[in-house]
C-alpha cells in the first residue's frame, strides 16, 4: 500500500508540473469566424483582414505591431536601424526561426531549416514582381529603390530582365541575418509598413517545388505560432500550435477552429449557438445584428466597441469661391455640431475632432486641444468678417455618393448651416465610381468623403491624404507649411517628436486653415465570451491571436 501511495503520489505531481509548465497541452480550442472561404493563403495576395490574419498566425513577419497603437515591436527582426539620411533601413534577424511543414500522415510538425535573410530579400522580390500580382505592391512600390520599375514591367518581359530589376530593388542581404532597404525617400514610419504588408516571409523552395499548389496542407512550409493541419472548403480551417516555433512556450491555446460564415447574422446565431467563442476576426455587427444584440445583457456584456482605421469628413473646394475663403471654412466648420450630426446619422462610431485617428502610432493625444468645436455666435461672426473681405454665400451643392447614410449626414448638417449661416445648400449624389472621378476633376464646393489607412500610422494619414502632392487630396488644398511639417516627421524617428509635428500639422489643416471638417472616427463591434483573455488590435487584421488565453 505504501508503494502504491507513494507511486500515486509521484503522478500525480508529474502531472500537476507538466501542465503548470504546458497549458496548452490541455488541448485547449478557440472559435473564431474568418467569414468567407479564403481566396487564398499566399500571404503575399492576401488583402481582406480575415485572411491577413490567417496569415499572422502561419507566418513570420520582420516586424510585428503593437495592439494598442501599431507601433512597431520585434518579430523575425530583433532590431533595426536607420541611417542618418533617413533613406537606409537596416534589420538584423533572430537565429532561431524556423520553416516546419506539418506531416498530414504522421500529425507531426516537422522542423526544416532556420529563416534566413535570403528568406527575406526572396520575399520581397517575389511581392514586387509583376507575376505575382500582388494586391498592395503598386500601393507601396513609390516607397522602395526601383520597386516601381520592376512592379510595372510587362509580365511577359524575359525572364533574365525580370531578373535583373530583382536583383536591382533596393532590398538586400549583407549576411544571413541582416537585410538592408533602400528607400527613395525618407519615411519614419517604414517599420510599420514593413509590418503591415511587406515583411512576411514565404519559403522559395517550397513556392518554386509546388507552384499554385504550395499552400496544399501537408506541403506547405510556414513559420508562425501554427500550423494548418485540416480545412473543409466553405465549413472551417483547423490550426494547431506549432511547437518549433521560437515562442512556443508562451503560446497557451493548442488548437484554433476558424469557422466559415460569410454573413454576420450567420455568426452572431453561430454565437448564440455556443459554436464561436468570438466573431472576431471577421466583420463589424451592425445594424439589425446590433440591436439584437444590445437588446440582449448578456450579449451586450459581451461587445466590446474597437478603434478603427477610418475617418470620415466633410470637405471644402478651397480652390473656388466661395471657400478659397478660410474665414468663411472656419464659419462652416463653427456651425456644425458633429455631436449631433454623428448621434443623428450613425450607430457606430465617435466625434472626430482631427483628422488621424487618436489610436495609432504618432497620432495625437485624444486630450489634445485640437479642431474646431461648434460655436454658433462665433461661427456667425465668423462668416460676417468673411463678408467683410468680400466673401459671398451663394447657393451651394454638397456631393456625396450614393448611400442613405452619407446623403442623411450632408441633410444633417445642412440643417446645422441653415439654422446657424443662412445657408442655402443642396445634396447631390451619384454612384461611387463617378462620384470618385468628379472629386479628381472638379470638386463641388462642399463634399462628404471617408479616408482608411493601410497602415495604423499618423503618416498615412497626413502625408498620404494631405500633402499638396497626394492623390487623395480632393479639396485642392496646399499649404507649404503643413507639407514642411509632414515632410520633416517622415525623417524624424523619435515618436515623441513625431507626434508633435503632426498635431501642429492637424492644428493647421483642421483649425486653422479648415481645410475639411473632420466628422467620424470609425469603431466597430465583436463579441468575444468572458472565458477569452485577449488583446484587440488597432488595425483589423492584425490581432497576436497566439497571446490569448482562456480561462479554466
Amino acid at each position: 500500500m505504501k508503494v502504491r501511495s507513494v507511486l500515486l503520489f509521484f503522478a500525480l505531481c508529474f502531472l500537476l508540473v507538466n501542465c503548470r509548465q504546458n497549458p496548452a497541452a490541455q488541448g485547449s480550442e478557440l472559435s473564431l469566424n474568418l467569414g468567407a472561404e479564403p481566396a487564398t493563403i499566399d500571404p503575399l495576395l492576401a488583402t481582406d483582414p480575415p485572411t491577413i490574419q490567417l496569415d499572422q498566425l502561419l507566418f513570420a513577419n520582420l516586424i510585428q505591431l503593437s495592439e494598442s497603437d501599431g507601433s512597431p515591436q520585434p518579430g523575425l527582426a530583433r532590431e533595426w536601424l536607420v541611417s542618418p539620411d533617413g533613406l537606409l533601413w537596416e534589420f538584423r534577424l533572430r537565429d532561431d526561426v524556423y520553416w516546419v511543414k506539418y506531416n498530414a500522415e504522421t500529425g507531426e510538425t516537422e522542423r526544416l531549416r532556420p529563416i534566413n535573410a535570403h528568406d527575406v530579400v526572396y520575399s520581397v522580390q517575389r511581392l514586387f514582381d509583376p507575376r505575382t500580382q500582388s494586391g498592395f505592391a503598386t500601393r507601396f512600390a513609390p516607397l522602395i529603390k526601383n520597386a516601381g520599375r520592376f512592379v510595372r514591367a510587362d509580365p511577359r518581359t524575359s525572364e533574365d530582365d525580370l531578373q535583373r530589376f530583382a536583383d536591382e530593388l533596393g532590398v538586400k542581404a549583407t549576411d544571413d541575418h541582416t537585410v538592408q532597404f533602400e528607400l527613395n525617400a525618407p519615411t519614419s514610419a517604414f517599420p510599420t509598413i514593413v509590418g503591415a504588408w511587406l515583411g512576411r516571409v514565404v519559403p522559395r523552395e517550397n513556392i518554386e517545388a509546388r507552384g499554385v499548389n504550395w499552400t496544399d496542407i501537408g506541403e506547405m512550409w510556414t513559420s508562425g505560432p501554427y500550423v494548418l493541419i485540416d480545412r473543409e472548403p466553405f465549413r472551417f480551417l483547423l490550426l494547431e500550435k506549432n511547437p518549433h516555433y521560437y515562442d512556443s512556450e508562451n503560446v497557451t491555446i493548442e488548437r484554433l477552429r476558424f469557422r466559415l460564415l460569410p454573413d454576420v447574422a450567420s455568426a452572431l446565431d453561430a454565437y448564440l449557438r455556443g459554436e464561436l467563442d468570438t466573431t472576431d476576426p471577421y466583420d463589424s455587427i451592425e445594424g439589425a445584428n446590433l440591436d439584437r444584440v444590445l437588446a440582449d445583457p448578456a450579449l451586450a456584456h459581451d461587445m466590446k466597441l474597437l478603434p478603427g482605421l477610418c475617418t470620415t469628413y466633410f470637405g471644402f473646394n478651397t480652390s473656388k469661391p466661395p471657400f478659397d475663403n478660410i474665414q468663411l471654412r472656419q464659419a462652416f466648420a463653427l456651425a456644425l455640431n458633429r455631436n449631433d450630426v454623428v448621434s443623428q446619422v450613425f450607430r457606430l462610431g465617435e466625434p472626430a475632432r482631427w483628422f488621424t485617428p487618436p489610436q495609432v502610432n504618432a497620432a495625437p493625444d485624444l486630450d489634445s486641444d485640437i479642431g474646431i468645436d461648434f460655436d454658433a455666435p462665433l461661427a456667425k461672426t465668423t462668416l460676417d468678417q468673411a463678408r467683410v473681405e468680400g466673401a459671398r454665400l451663394p447657393a451651394l451643392t454638397f456631393g456625396t455618393n450614393t448611400n442613405q447614410q452619407f446623403i442623411d449626414a450632408a441633410v444633417a448638417a445642412i440643417q446645422n448651416w441653415r439654422a446657424t449661416l443662412s445657408a442655402v445648400i443642396t445634396v447631390e449624389d451619384t454612384d461611387f465610381t463617378t462620384y470618385l472621378e468628379q472629386l479628381r476633376t472638379d470638386p463641388p464646393p462642399l463634399f462628404r468623403m471617408g479616408y482608411c489607412g493601410s497602415y495604423p500610422d499618423a503618416h498615412n494619414f497626413l502625408f498620404d491624404a494631405f500633402h499638396s502632392g497626394s492623390p487623395y487630396n480632393f479639396t485642392k488644398w496646399s499649404s507649404p507649411q503643413f507639407d514642411q511639417l509632414v515632410s520633416e516627421a517622415a525623417r524624424e524617428t523619435d515618436v515623441l517628436k513625431r507626434r508633435l509635428l503632426y498635431s501642429r500639422a492637424e492644428k493647421i489643416l483642421v483649425e486653422e486653415q479648415a481645410a475639411i471638417i473632420p466628422l467620424l472616427w470609425s469603431q466597430r463591434a465583436s463579441l468575444t465570451r468572458p472565458r477569452v483573455e485577449r488583446t484587440f488590435a488597432v488595425m483589423e487584421g492584425y490581432d497576436r491571436i497566439e497571446n490569448w488565453k482562456l480561462k479554466p
